[in-house]
Formats: C-alpha cells, sequence, structure tokens
C-alpha cells in the first residue's frame, strides 16, 4: 500500500505517549500495540461525532466488528515517543464503514492502515444496513 492520503485531508486525531508495555525487548513498540491505538482512535472518532459513550454501545446499540485490516509500516517508534493517530472516514457501504489512520510521531509518517467494519445484527452476528442517523453523522463530520 502506498501512502495515498494527505494529512491535511484528515479531521479527527488522538493522542498518546508509548507506554512501556507496547515496547518489546529491543525498546521498539511491538506491532500489536499499533493496532490498539488504530482501535481506540476508531472508537474516539465516533464518539466525538456524537454516538452515545457508554459500555453498550458497540455490543448491542451500535454492533460493529472489525472485518479486515492493513497495515503499511514506514518507521519504527520507542519507549515514552509522542504520537497522534489520525482517523477519517473514505467510504461507508450499505453494512460497512471503511476507516483510514495514519500514525506519526511529531512530523515523521509511522504508519498508514485501512479497517473495514461491518455493522452487524447482534443475535445473529450477520451484516445489517448501517442506520441512517450513523451514515448523517459520519457524512456531517467528514464533509
Amino acid at each position: 500500500m502506498e501512502i495515498k492520503y494527505i494529512k491535511d485531508e484528515f479531521k479527527h486525531e488522538y493522542n498518546g505517549e508509548v507506554k512501556f508495555s507496547e515496547v518489546d525487548s529491543f525498546n521498539v513498540v511491538h506491532n500489536l500495540a499499533y493496532l490498539y491505538w488504530l482501535e481506540w482512535a476508531r472508537t474516539q472518532y465516533l464518539f466525538d461525532i456524537g454516538m452515545p459513550r457508554d459500555d453498550s454501545i458497540f455490543s448491542k446499540r451500535m454492533p460493529i466488528m472489525t472485518v479486515h485490516s492493513e497495515v503499511d509500516y514506514y518507521s519504527s517508534m520507542r519507549f515514552t515517543d509522542n504520537y497522534t493517530v489520525l482517523t477519517k472516514v473514505s467510504n461507508i457501504g450499505d453494512s460497512s464503514i471503511t476507516f483510514i489512520n495514519q500514525v506519526y510521531s511529531i512530523d515523521k509518517l509511522i504508519l498508514e492502515a485501512k479497517s473495514i467494519l461491518v455493522y452487524v445484527n447482534n443475535e445473529n452476528g450477520k451484516p445489517v444496513t448501517i442506520p441512517d442517523f450513523v451514515r448523517e453523522k459520519i457524512n456531517n463530520y467528514e464533509n
């Protein structure tokens, strides 16, 4: 995956600092830690555009599951480095939402990722149409 998005195209950002538990024995952030950061950035994005912040939002009221992730790593980070995760929605399908993320440390691009989440029925786990209120909140924020 080549770099497809310009930093200025992203409206949402989440900031953090690399924790000791996120690095390996070489003091480099473990690749799994980045996936947690991306998931939390997507969650914060949804909260920040107006999704309710409660413990049942993603299990009952807005059940979405990650069905695909791809990540291109361009550099690495170390313990105590500060980072910014940028998030945008690039596509809303019938039942899916495609998120794009970029992670920066200062102005250095660390990675770019694409994740597809699918809205599912609570009872059978099958894809269902994304409610209009979710589409409206995302479209209002992105446009």
